[in-house]
This record gives structure tokens, sequence and C-alpha cells, in this order.
């Protein structure tokens, strides 16, 4: 054989081993997909790990003959070269990308476990219980892709209704999601969300991953609070029922006092930090409401055990309530009856006034609570301020026997025109001025709760506006049937008056009946 062809074959060989080499090498390099370097980390619902059930995701790799020649004179210049590696990528569109699963280990199953693009399994990860209303689910999703989120509510029928995400989990939101959906209704629910990670560079893979998350809710079981059952004279009974089936309106029955359930008005105000506080109520999930009843004791109530019943449509509840007698003082007032405006104050006019726009509001019942919270003192106590007749004082005028009477409020002396604020959330019944109590202001602050303010100096123009909690309502005075300046503040549940001292207490009974019990 002559050297020509030797040379050739030779070369020929050369050029079939740099193919050969270059089409292993190719293969090896860049016609094989890692997914090992997916970024993908399970998300948390409910404080659980989800894993993703399904990925698709693109990784470059070559696939053109184009990019196939590259590869070899790539092959054959580094090998002749000894240069550092260089990977070359195809371009999308020329068969330069791969559909691929996840490798395991890498938070998505091995291939052959992934269920195809977009198919959800019937499994997926069960939540289980999420808990009592009004339920919260938590979620977060990881800061490694853009994401995409839905919740929805699946019936005993199949019919899948949607329940709105906070924020913008409905579009397409960059990651890092921390998030919670208040859920009010009972069922089954599916909490779906696809995270999708674009394409960052000619380096960088793309493609989007799958995660599902079961749950139920159940319908919450009814509970009965009863607030301290051993009380004083001129306390109060609390009472709470929550997760009440709509339409079952609880009764109460009890020699105690009058009284109702009322629910929490809408107008209420509970954004400057009441809500939750004692006293506060949860809003109930959907179907189901919840109640609250505060029941008097008044000072004149007998000491003894009075039994309470509640019935709200099948459900019955029974406690008993031991009140306890209060020791209170005695006082002679001394008052000047020729000041003509105290003269007035006793006139057959004046307490024919008080029995016909006073007396009946002692029966307003409002079906809505509009307090939430603590109750305050009408006036912000100065140093020389202080109370000049407790509650319940037993009382006689001038040395008078026969006008002997139980003092129904507390009488807090301050220098005329201090500032006089309402103890709290209420619709204003009455603010104008009367022979026999001054300038006067009645509060309903729901069921039959009302604050009373005697004797003001003057007021504010209210009268039929609901007013929040230390609104300003009037100012201290000594108008009608008085002996210097001072505010009588008193109130009531119907006609029997309460202690408002123990009512602006943590402690008082009106607030017993605290939040889950």
């Amino acid at each position: 054989m002559s050297k020509k062809y030797i040379v050739i074959i030779i070369v020929v060989a050369a050029l079939a081993a740099c193919v050969v080499g270059g089409n292993a090498w190719y293969n090896n390099k860049y016609d094989s997909v890692d997914a090992g370097g997916i970024p993908v980390t399970p998300i948390t619902v409910a404080d659980r790990e989800v894993p993703p059930f399904s990925a698709a995701f693109t990784m470059p790799v070559f696939g053109s003959n184009q990019a196939r020649y590259m590869a070899i004179l790539d092959f054959l210049r580094l090998a002749l070269d000894d240069m550092v590696e260089k990977e070359l990528y195809g371009v999308p569109g020329e068969g330069g990308w791969v559909t691929a699963p996840g490798a395991a280990g890498q938070g998505i199953p091995a291939e052959g476990e992934i269920p195809a693009e977009g198919e959800i399994p019937a499994g997926g990860e069960d939540l289980g219980l999420l808990g009592e209303a009004p339920f919260l689910l938590e979620f977060e999703l990881p800061d490694t892709m853009y994401w995409t989120a839905a919740l929805v509510r699946v019936d005993g029928n199949g019919v899948e209704t949607p329940v709105f995400l906070e924020g913008e989990l409905t579009a397409e939101t960059l990651s890092g999601i921390s998030d919670n959906v208040l859920i009010k209704k009972a069922g089954d629910f599916v909490f779906t969300a696809e995270g999708r990670l674009d394409k960052s560079g000619p380096e960088a893979p793309s493609g989007i991953v799958n995660y599902r998350a079961q749950f139920s809710v159940k319908n919450p079981d009814p509970l009965f609070t009863a607030g301290r059952t051993e009380l004083q004279q001129g306390d109060i009974l609390s009472l709470k029922l929550e997760n009440i089936p709509e339409g079952d309106v609880p009764e109460l029955e009890s020699e105690l006092g009058p009284a109702i359930f009322t629910t929490l008005s809408a107008e209420a105000s509970s954004d400057d930090g009441q809500a939750g506080q004692p006293g506060g109520m949860n809003l109930p999930a959907e179907g189901f409401e919840s109640w609250y009843a505060a029941v008097p004791i008044s000072n004149s109530r007998a000491a003894g055990e009075y039994p309470v019943t509640v019935r709200a449509g099948d459900l019955l509840y029974e406690i008993t309530v031991t009140v306890d007698k209060y020791e209170f003082s005695f006082h002679n007032m001394i008052i000047d009856t020729s000041v003509p405006s105290v003269a007035s104050a006793v006139t057959g006019e004046a307490i024919a006034e008080f029995r016909e726009k006073m007396i009946p509001l002692f029966s307003v019942f409002s079906e809505e609570r509009y307090w939430d919270g603590l109750f305050i003192w009408p006036i912000e106590m100065g140093p020389k301020d202080f109370i000049s007749t407790e509650f319940g004082e037993t009382r006689i005028t001038n040395g008078d026997r026969s006008t002997q009477r139980s003092h129904l409020g507390v009488d807090i002396a301050a220098s005329t025109g201090t500032p006089v604020y309402a103890t709290g959330t209420g619709r204003v019944l009455l603010a104008q001025f009367l022979l026999n109590t001054g300038y006067t202001v009645v509060i309903n602050h729901g069921g039959g709760l009302i604050s009373i303010y005697y004797h003001m100096d003057s007021v504010e123009d209210v009268e039929g506006t609901l007013i929040e909690r230390g609104e300003l309502i009037g100012r201290v005075g000594s108008t009608g049937y008085s002996t210097g300046p001072h505010l009588h503040f008193e109130m009531r549940i119907g006609d029997q008056p309460i202690n408002p001292s123990m009512l602006l207490e943590p402690s008082a009974g009106i607030y017993s009946a605290k939040e889950n019990g």
C-alpha cells in the first residue's frame, strides 16, 4: 500500500475518531439532563411541608445538526489545544431544549413517579382537620419562584367554590410570600400552587412545579361560657354563646333582672386595641352566630342563690349564681333648698319631665352590642378630683329620714368645665337639659346597658349619634339638683342600677366570660 493511501487512511481514521469522540463527548456533556440543579423547595401549608407532585423543566442541551458539528469541532479544538472546557447551548425552538422531570432528592419524585404536567393526583398531602372557627389557613411560598395559588372548597356534591386569597395570589406574584386565609365555612378544601421559574440566562433552567394540599374543616361545636358566678350586689353576670346556628336566638330566664342576648355590632369600634380585651368576641364562622348577655345584680338584690337558664334552639344551659351582700355606706347630704336652681329641680314639673324623658330609656334593649373592651372613667381624674359619693350609699337630705334612698351612681367631684367623655362606645339616646338632673347625657351601649351623666355645665351636640369610647360629650357643672360642681355617673341594665366602679375594673363580672372560656 502506497504512502498516499496510508495517509488517507490515517486522516479518515482520525476524522472518524473525531466524529466518534465528538459524538460521545456531546452525548456525555450535552445530550444528558442533570435535573439535580432545579431549585425546588417544598412549600409550607398549615405548618406542614408539602412536596411538589409534578414538575416540567427545560434544560439547555444541543439538539440541531449545526450544534452537533460545533460540538465535534469544539471537541477537536479542545483535544488539540488542551483548552479549558466551554459549554455551548442550543437555541429554543431548534431542538435545543428538552423537558425533564426533577431528580429524586431535590424535593421532586424520581422520573416515572410524576404524573403528567397539570394532572392533579387524587390524594396529595392531606393536612387533615385545620381547627375550630374562625379557621385560619397559613401558608408560605419560598423565594425561588413566581407563584400562582388558588384555594377551593369542595362540598358534599363535589361542587368547587373558589375561596378568596388575601393579596394578589390569584395572579402571578413575586416569590417569598407568607400569608393566611380566613375560612368561614366548613368543608373539604384543596390548596394548589404553581411555581414558575423564568429563564434568567442561557445556562439557566426554567419551568414549573406543582403543589397540592388537602384539608378539611368541620362545623364548630357550640360553646357556652359563663363569667364569675359569685358576685356582689352591684356587679354584672356575663354570659357568652358562640357558634350557634343562625336563627337559634338564645333566650335567658333569671330572677336577677332584665337581660337579652346581643350580637356585636358591625359599627362597634375595634381598631383601637379593644378587640381581644376582656369582654371581646371573635366573629363567628359563616352560618353561625355569637351572642353575649349582661345580667344585672342590682344593689337592692337580696343575697342568696339564683338559677339562670339559657336556651338556644335545642341547646339548654343552666348555672347557679351566688349573690353576696355588699356593705354600702351612709351619708347625710346637706343642700340649700332655697337656691332657685335646686328649688326648681324638685317641682312637679321637673319630676314629670324626668319621668317623661328618662324613665322610658330604662326599657331600651338594643339587640346589638356596641361596646367592646374595657369601659373607662368619664373624667380623667386630677389631683384635686375625687369620689364624693359612692354607689349604693344610703343617703338622707338635711337629716330628714323620710328622704332616705340609695344613691344609684357615683359622684365625681371636679372643677367646672372639666371634660366628660363617653365611658364606652354606644348610641346617644339623650343629650339635653332637664330641670331635675341639669345637662344630661344617656348612652345606649347595647342589650339594655346604658350610661348616664348628670349635672353637667354643657353637653355636646351628639344626641342620636354613635360615639366612640373616650369621645367628648360635655363638661362638668352644677346644674339641676346639685350642691356643687360634680358629675353624677350612673350605669344601668334596664331598671337595675349597677356599680360603675366595679364595671371599670378589669376583674368585673361583665368581662369574666373571656375568650375561649
